[in-house]
């Protein structure tokens, strides 16, 4: 039992010591893919990691025959280079879309690929084999085309989950000129509809962001009423669940229904995380949490005004990983500055990982990330970027030396007083919590910290220069 706790203890200090400290110089050229020339910026790309660790990711590219972009889909090794087995040298061209929209990208379990996208008849899945090759036992010829289902435009109105062996896919549709609603379709292994899902393959819904949760089960979020019904049936917003069959999931509120008794707030953007609890924030750079029983969830606090020593202009990404949320946003004067931060389960901004910001030549934010355990993989308008975490133990080179750092040490473990020395000019000290809570200031050498209850902790110290070290503190 002693073991096991131990073992507990360090895998928290371990994730608790991840920050960013540099890219990853052994990843393409100082850390950084440039997608080749012709890549077109406003069409975000979308990436994903095998367990090999080789990166699929798509990209509309300028086609000047088709006097629009078309959509790419290409493969790096792991070290970042170009995988010229992949394809046709590397690529592999989608000649099925029109690029008005970004192109979803999954990866099946025997490694298929699959790219979703719209033409103008609707929506068109297109199955890839791991090499790049056209997969012909998907749909026709590696193509299966569901009409009736349409992109809206928002890349976050259409989209495509693997449940199992089936695919679900959703996008808007119409039942006349202003009768639109929200349709999710289920299709079988092999591309065809499977009509036992939902109503004879399909569910109708007037939900806004559509989410497949930890059971398989299907997630309607209402949050605004641009569909038709959707202001009387659910006047505060609302959530639909339905079983992984597309019924109604009786277990859930009313027959699978919920209507909001308040409005929670405005939502942009949204997603599910592995607790089953829906992740909003919107472009007032709010985030808030939605429990899975539909209700708003007042012990999550995010403070986007005061939680970083600059303005946030805008939130471009969202993701969660082991009960953590890491976000990526823009400050600065035109959006030029691109930050990365990551939040505690609670919502605060975590003490140690803090944030890390770079001014680039360009505004694009940054959209997919990556979240692995010694890194970070980002997207970039038309660059994929690696970022090593300071647990990482890919190379010493990208470490930073403990001699860069101002000297800071103290008595642990600590009793009565906490007592501290250096040479240094400090502007403070912060005791926090493993769950990222701060729960004393330290004022001055030798203060009294009595009254912190026995266990772990993390002190943060900032220097005048600016420059931040933490340290683990064992209270006895």
């Amino acid at each position: 039992m002693k073991k096991s706790l131990f073992l507990v203890l360090i895998l928290i200090t371990q994730s608790v010591y991840s920050q960013i400290i540099s890219y990853d110089n052994s990843f393409a050229v100082n850390g950084k893919y440039a997608i080749t020339a012709g890549a077109n910026a406003s069409y975000p790309t979308k990436i994903l990691q095998h367990t090999d660790e080789n990166i699929y990711f798509t990209y509309a590219r300028d086609n000047a025959v088709l006097s629009s972009p078309e959509c790419v889909v290409s493969k790096l090794n792991p070290n970042g280079t170009l995988d010229s087995a992949f394809g046709n040298n590397g690529e592999t061209v989608i000649s099925n879309y029109f690029a008005g929209i970004d192109s979803q990208l999954a990866q099946q379990a025997d490694g298929k690929l699959l790219i979703y996208g719209f033409n103008t008849e609707g929506s068109v899945i297109t199955r890839l084999l791991s090499n790049g090759q056209v997969d012909a036992t998907f749909g026709i010829n590696g193509v299966s085309k569901i009409t009736n289902i349409f992109t809206d435009f928002n890349g976050y109105g259409y989209g495509l989950y693997l449940q199992n062996n089936n695919i679900i896919i959703y996008g808007l549709s119409t039942d006349g000129q202003s009768n639109f609603y929200k349709a999710i379709c289920r299709l079988n292994n092999n591309g065809s509809i499977d009509h036992t899902f939902g109503n004879n393959g399909l569910i109708k819904t007037v939900g806004n962001y559509i989410f497949l949760d930890s059971q398989s089960n299907i997630v309607s979020l209402i949050s605004d009423h641009s569909h038709t019904n959707a202001a009387t049936l659910y006047p505060n917003g609302g959530l639909e669940k339905y079983s992984p069959d597309g019924q109604p999931l009786t277990s859930f509120g009313s027959n699978g229904t919920l209507a909001f008794n308040n409005y929670p707030g405005m939502v942009g953007n949204a997603l599910i995380d592995s607790n089953n609890n829906i992740i909003c924030y919107n472009m007032n750079n709010e985030i808030f949490r939605i429990n899975a029983n539909g209700i708003y969830d007042s012990s999550f606090a995010f403070d986007s005004t005061n939680s970083y020593p600059f303005a946030i202009i805008s939130l471009s990404s969202v993701i969660e990983k082991n009960n953590s949320y890491y976000i990526a946003g823009q400050t600065g004067a035109m959006g030029e500055t691109f930050f990365i931060s990551k939040l505690t389960p609670s919502g605060t901004v975590d003490p140690v990982f803090n944030y890390y910001s770079e001014t680039t030549p360009t505004s694009e934010g940054i959209g997919d990330m990556i979240i692995n355990n010694n890194s970070i993989i980002a997207e970039k308008g038309t660059n994929i970027l690696k970022f090593l975490l300071s647990n990482s133990t890919l190379g010493t080179a990208a470490k930073v030396p403990e001699a860069a750092l101002p000297l800071f040490s103290f008595e642990n473990p600590v009793k009565q007083n906490l007592i501290y020395h250096t040479k240094e000019r400090l502007k403070s000290i912060e005791i926090y919590n493993l769950n990222g809570k701060r729960i004393k200031n330290i004022e001055s050498n030798g203060t009294s910290i009595s009254e912190v209850p026995k266990g772990v902790y993390m002190v943060k110290v900032v220097f005048e220069n600016e420059k931040t070290t933490t340290k683990k503190l064992i209270k006895n």
